[in-house]
């Protein structure tokens, strides 16, 4: 089986609350217990059905989405899935990177089939180790790379490592990296990234798509099945850089992102975690949850257009 940690609100988008109502986030575990990559709906007793908080998963509407307000009275659209569970409950986590906070609900959508989701819709963004990262001192490999480091950023400069860390995995399927041939991006030689890592891409297309020259869009969004592809691989090892803000890098001379620990803090890696939040709160009085992302994500719709 494979355990994974998600932020989650208890709410079912097509059941709503009132508008109006106060809705706050909860961390639930989600276990793929055949590991197959996917969690899956089941009905009938028996077998290794997938779960969420130990609850049978008996529905997944995967595109729903659901409006909110900030405190400060902003209001934004978050997409995700949504979970029946065998126990009467409906859950609901996101799938375009965003972080769940104490909200107002506003509104909502929902699809009208279940499926089932991809775990690699849950996983986090990080570069395979033989990436060369720009530092001050020229390009270094990512895996040699420790806190304490300085990196280069697109806004900011030479900024520090709070962590760096990871963990070889087989790269199969969700664990699979995306491969970007040179040149695709800006970068000089290939470059290799799990398939949530973002990558910036600017232009026409982004403003078009975004009503921003610049976006952030996760790799797996970008292949074409030539210059960029998932590639799989018998055992492949991802490598996280913690800065102490989400931070555009140079990797093989492409811009992309620092990892943010968005919807889920880190895989199924309680320890990798808590070693994230420590190195955080090292340097940072307010929790991680309170990063926010160094652009605007491309989600739903807007991908489509950018891959277009």
């Amino acid at each position: 089986m494979a355990i994974y940690y998600d932020q989650f609100y208890t709410l079912d988008p097509g059941n709503p609350p009132s508008s109006g109502t106060a809705i706050s986030p909860e961390t639930l575990s989600i276990n793929d217990r055949n590991n197959d990559g996917w969690i899956t709906p089941t009905t009938q007793g028996g077998g290794r059905y997938d779960q969420i908080d130990g609850v049978r998963v008996t529905a997944v509407w995967e595109g729903d989405t659901i409006t909110l307000a900030k405190p400060n009275g902003v209001e934004y659209t978050v997409t995700g899935t949504t979970f029946y569970l065998e126990d009467g409950r409906a859950v609901f986590t996101p799938t375009d990177g965003s972080i769940l906070h104490n909200s107002t609900f506003i509104s909502s959508t929902y699809v009208t089939q279940s499926t089932q989701m991809a775990v690699g819709d849950l996983g986090p963004e990080c570069f395979v180790a033989g990436t060369m990262i720009a530092t001050p001192d020229g390009e270094r490999p990512v895996e040699w790379l420790r806190a304490g480091d300085l990196v280069m950023t697109r806004d900011a400069g030479p900024q520090p490592i709070l962590w760096a860390g990871g963990r070889r995995v087989r790269g199969y399927g969700s664990y699979a990296p995306v491969r970007f041939e040179p040149g695709t991006l800006g970068n000089t030689r290939p470059l290799l990234v799990s398939q949530q890592h973002r990558m910036l891409v600017s232009g026409w297309r982004a403003e078009l798509a975004c009503g921003s020259d610049e976006v952030l869009v996760a790799a797996k969004h970008l292949t074409d099945g030539r210059s960029v592809r998932v590639t799989e691989m018998a055992y492949v090892h991802y490598v996280h850089l913690l800065l102490d803000a989400h931070h555009i890098l140079l990797a093989e001379g492409a811009p992309s992102e620092s990892l943010f620990p968005g919807n889920m803090i880190l895989e199924d890696d309680r320890q990798i975690s808590a070693e994230i939040r420590a190195a955080w709160l090292q340097h940072n009085a307010a929790p991680i949850e309170t990063m926010v992302t160094a652009r605007q994500v491309a989600r739903g719709p807007e991908i489509a257009l950018l891959a277009a």
